[in-house]
C-alpha cells in the first residue's frame, strides 16, 4: 500500500500504560505507507525510576514487544530506547537534535489524565518540537467505575481534509499529504476559509475578486494532488470563522485526519503554534497533524 515513496526517520513517543498500546494501530498504519525508521521512546518518570530503577528494565520489555508487532508489520527498521527523566523535555531536546520526519503522539496522557482534552506533555511538544506533529485522537470509554481508551477514527488516513490559507506554513504540508497518497484515502478535501475577521471592511467588488483568486489556488492545489496520485480530491471555499468552520466541514465530511501548518498568515498576531491551529487541535474530534 506504497506509493513508491518514504517518509524519514519518525518519533514515536509511548507509554506503557494502556494509551500507549492504544496508538499502536496508528503507528501500523504508517508503517504499511512506508517509513525509513521508527524510533519508540518511552520516558520513565524520575520520580519513579529513583525509588524502583527496575522499572526501566520492565518498560523495556514492552517496547520490545511493540517493536517486534511493528517489524511484523512490515517496518523496516525499529528502535527503542528508554530514558528517565521528563517527557516533554526529552521530545524536544530529540526534535531539536535529530532531523525527524515526523512525531506521532497520543492525545491522552499517562493514566487517561487528559480528560482535559490534551496531556501537558502533548500540549508541550505541539508548542515546542521542531518537526510536524501528528496528534493521534484517543476517545475515553467509560465502563461502570472504569475508564479506557481508543482510536478517535480506526483509520487514520481515510478522509483528509486539509485546511489551508496559502500560506507559506500551510504549503509545507504539502510534502507529508504527498506521502500520504498510497494510502489512498476515500477523499482529499483541500479547504479555504475566508475568515471575516480580516475582510470585514470588504466590498461586494473586492469579496468578487477574492473568490476568484482563492477559487483558482484551490483548483491548482486539487491538480497537483490528483497529480500526485489521490483519486478523490474536492475543494471547499467557505466564508466565516476559520476555527468554527475547520470544525464544521470536519464533522460533515467526516474527516478522519485534519491538516494544517502551524502558524497562518497572521503569525506574528497568532503566537506559539498558530491561533486556529491552536484551536482546532484542542477542539477536533478527528485526529490531527501540525506541520512547521
Amino acid at each position: 500500500m506504497t506509493n513508491g515513496r518514504k517518509l524519514g526517520k519518525v518519533l514515536v513517543p509511548l507509554d506503557v500504560a494502556e494509551s500507549g498500546e492504544k496508538i499502536l494501530p496508528a503507528v501500523e498504519e504508517i508503517v504499511r505507507l512506508g517509513v525509513q525508521e521508527i524510533r519508540l521512546l518511552h520516558v520513565a518518570n524520575m520520580r519513579d525510576t529513583l525509588a524502583a530503577p527496575e522499572i526501566l528494565d520492565h518498560d523495556r520489555e514492552v517496547l520490545d514487544a511493540w517493536r517486534e508487532r511493528l517489524v511484523a508489520c512490515g517496518a523496516a527498521s525499529v528502535t527503542v530506547e528508554v530514558v528517565s527523566g521528563i517527557p516533554s523535555i526529552e521530545i524536544v531536546e530529540r526534535s531539536e537534535r535529530d532531523d525527524y520526519a515526523l512525531i506521532v503522539l497520543g492525545s491522552h496522557g499517562r493514566n487517561l489524565l487528559s480528560r482535559v482534552l490534551l496531556g501537558s506533555t502533548t500540549e508541550d511538544v505541539l508548542r515546542n518540537a521542531n518537526d510536524p506533529v501528528l496528534l493521534v485522537r484517543l476517545r475515553i470509554i467509560e465502563a461502570g467505575d472504569e475508564a479506557t481508551c481508543r482510536l478517535a477514527a480506526d483509520r487514520l488516513f481515510g478522509r483528509i481534509l486539509y485546511a489551508t490559507d496559502f500560506s507559506a506554513y500551510a504549503e509545507r504540508c504539502i510534502p507529508c499529504l504527498s506521502w500520504m497518497a498510497g494510502a489512498h484515502p476515500d477523499e482529499v478535501i483541500v479547504a479555504h476559509i475566508q475568515d471575516l475577521r480580516h475582510l470585514a471592511y470588504a466590498s461586494e467588488e473586492q469579496m468578487e475578486e477574492f473568490n476568484r483568486r482563492d477559487e483558482g489556488r484551490l483548483a491548482a492545489l486539487k491538480r497537483q494532488f490528483e497529480a500526485e496520485g489521490f483519486a478523490n480530491v474536492s475543494t471547499v471555499l467557505r466564508t466565516g470563522n476559520a476555527i468554527d468552520e475547520v470544525l464544521s466541514l470536519a464533522k460533515e465530511r467526516g474527516a478522519t485526519l485534519i491538516v494544517l501548518g502551524a502558524k497562518g498568515r497572521h503569525g506574528v498576531a497568532e503566537q506559539i503554534f498558530g491561533g486556529v491551529t491552536e484551536a482546532v487541535v484542542h477542539r477536533s474530534k478527528s485526529h490531527v497533524l501540525v506541520v512547521r
